[in-house]
């Protein structure tokens, strides 16, 4: 499918009817290890984030000269 065909099927909202038996599963695969990577993404952001700003800031505060 050309990039214009694909724009203009997204567009309307109908894509074309896949190909030959299989794509399809294929196609759900990705789209479910695409899911899982993002979710492990935003996991691993979340945990990497102090939740406690105020806390790490006075923690990095120098004090008495240091």
């Amino acid at each position: 499918m050309r990039e214009r065909e694909r724009f203009d099927a997204s567009q309307s909202g109908h894509m074309p009817d896949s190909g030959p038996d299989g794509e399809d599963g294929e196609l759900d695969r990705e789209r479910a290890d695409s899911a899982a990577f993002l979710s492990a993404a935003d996991e691993a952001i979340r945990h990497a984030l102090s939740g406690d700003s105020e806390g790490f800031l006075a923690a990095g505060r120098q004090r008495g000269g240091q």
